[in-house]
């Protein structure tokens, strides 16, 4: 829904163009008037503004003067000026400063409604131009580097299937890896950061070392993840055509090529970054299918460690084949919590079962059942815990239960609880959900119905409720079924009703009570909605 401003120093026009808007056809409008530019400044700061109606002289500040607020506060707004014949040096100044249309005073209604109707398509397709798609390609750009890495480290701790490798892919995160090729991986660990050091040192550091690690392997493929900020990850691949003779010629000459550089990666760390850095390298290259499990294969044998933990260099045997139940699970842990965490919050019920099936069914020893069914369940207490529903679980202690494995006697029963307690936490939050949203419209319909005279614009509404005003409309739609324009205009057909039956009131005086700024319009309104007009009806009821 676009937002009309209307601005002239002359009541008598703003309201006039503002009852013939409401009647002309032209797209659904949130219209606003403003009786001097000082108050059209006024709604500006307030709300987004789409296109502005203004009168170009007006005392104190004139239009040309508005157009530059305008400008400063909504560039994108659309400006179409009111004017005389003798203001034509005006008119070209406006054109100079960017307004779109300007109409004679004396021309009527009709070229209104057209150059409001010309100025939506404007915008619209100014919404559709090549310009703000070249606009994110750059800002893409910029973001390459970290959307690259966010995609890698989702590889790495889901897996390729889940990151959806493809050749594509990774030509458009500018990859020079070959989705088709087996990586070598590589993975280094910070095993203790200077004390003194903050941040963005350390963020500094490491892109040190991606630089070091790419001087020492320059020719080979390399795509450097950081994983976080103790961990990064180096995928390696032979470059296209390598010599026969060079340290590239297959993959067992270059795994042992990487083995003996990173000794000199080391101890540059060492020596220049004062750094202690841990590294351990696959012996053999790897499938893009094996690379999350090989990963986690990599960072526990970084973890359990050997001697006294740093500047250790360890080997990794790769590949080979299916893995245990043991390495498989961190991946598949991974993968299933984000699908729980996303169910559970967008209230996707099947969804959240079938991941809870998926994270404990596939479990194999006691030990690995007890990891995946904890970290389900503390997933679950973290969602109580950040949305406040501490008394959900404390019913038939549930809290208890669900961080108690043993309470279930065999792992389907575990698995039929913990689906339960999701369906639970999916009602509980819909519950809230349709409460917060039934209290918003009464609030909003109680507001309307206190205050008919009053301000009841779109924005004023939205702000009572602390919502967008789009997104209010919206609601409110959804949640009664009409538009909350309807609903303000049968509250005011009933309040008018009402005081035409039972107050001496005169139409004027009774058109300001509910809403109408001139007799005419509230007539017009009236007269539509009942088929008599305000005088009639109060001669039938008896007044």
């Amino acid at each position: 829904m676009h937002r009309l401003l209307i601005v002239d120093d002359e009541p008598y026009t703003v309201d006039g163009l503002h009852e013939m808007l409401q009647e002309a056809d032209l797209p659904e409008m949130d219209l606003y008037r403003a009786y001097s530019a000082i108050e059209a400044i006024e709604w500006l700061n307030r709300v987004k503004i789409d296109l502005v109606l203004s009168d170009i002289r007006m005392p104190g500040m004139d239009g040309l003067r508005l157009l530059k607020e305008i400008r400063s506060r909504w560039p994108r707004c659309k400006v179409i000026f009111l004017t005389g014949m003798n203001e034509m040096s005006y008119v070209r100044q406006a054109l100079r400063d960017g307004s779109i249309d300007y109409i004679l005073k004396t021309e009527g209604d009709e070229p209104i409604v057209r150059a409001i109707g010309s100025a939506i398509e404007a915008l619209q397709e100014e919404w559709r131009r090549d310009q703000f798609v070249l606009d994110a390609q750059a800002r893409v750009r910029q973001a390459m580097p970290t959307l690259r890495n966010d995609w890698f480290r989702r590889l790495l701790l889901h897996g390729a299937e889940d990151a959806g490798l493809s050749a594509a892919r990774l030509a458009e995160l500018e990859c020079p890896l070959d989705a088709d090729a087996k990586l070598l991986p590589v993975l280094a660990r910070v095993d203790r950061w200077p004390e003194e050091m903050n941040g963005s040192d350390r963020t500094l550091l490491q892109f040190a070392f991606e630089n070091i690690m790419a001087e020492l392997l320059d020719g080979a493929k390399l795509q450097t993840v950081f994983v976080d900020e103790h961990y990064t990850m180096l995928l390696l691949q032979r470059p296209d055509g390598s010599e026969p003779s060079g340290p590239f010629r297959d993959e067992e000459a270059m795994a042992g090529y990487v083995t003996g550089t990173l000794e000199t990666a080391q101890s540059i760390c060492t020596r220049l970054l004062r750094l202690p850095v841990s590294v351990i390298c696959s012996l053999a290259f790897v499938s893009w299918d094996e690379l999350a499990v090989t990963y986690y294969r990599m960072r526990r044998k970084l973890v359990v460690g050997i001697g006294q933990g740093e500047n250790m260099q360890l080997l990794s045997c790769g590949g080979g084949g299916p893995r245990p139940i043991g390495e498989r699970l961190p991946t598949l842990l991974s993968r299933q919590r984000e699908r729980l965490d996303i169910a559970l919050e967008s209230g996707r019920l099947e969804e959240a079962a079938d991941a809870i099936s998926s994270a404990i069914g596939h479990s194999g020893e006691y030990a690995h059942y007890l990891e995946a069914y904890y970290t389900v369940a503390n997933l679950m207490i973290g969602l109580v815990n950040r949305s406040g529903w501490d008394s959900l679980l404390a019913e038939d202690n549930r809290m208890e239960r669900l961080m108690d494995a043993k309470s279930h006697p065999t792992r389907e029963q575990a698995v039929s609880y913990l689906q339960e307690t999701a369906e639970r936490l999916i009602a509980f939050k819909r519950d809230v959900q349709e409460e917060r949203t039934v209290r918003i419209v009464d609030r909003v319909n109680l507001h309307i119905r206190e205050n008919i005279g009053g301000d009841l614009s779109l924005t004023a509404l939205a702000e009572l409720v602390y919502l967008n005003p789009a997104y209010l409309s919206v609601l409110y739609k959804q949640t009664t079924g009409q538009n909350l324009s309807d609903y303000i205009a049968g509250v005011r057909l009933e309040k008018a009703k009402e005081l035409l039956q039972h107050s001496p009131l005169k139409i004027h005086e009774l058109a300001a009570a509910v809403g109408f700024d001139n007799a005419g319009y509230f007539t017009r309104f009236f007269r539509k909605r009942t088929g008599l007009g305000p005088l009639e009806y109060r001669e039938q009821a008896g007044r």
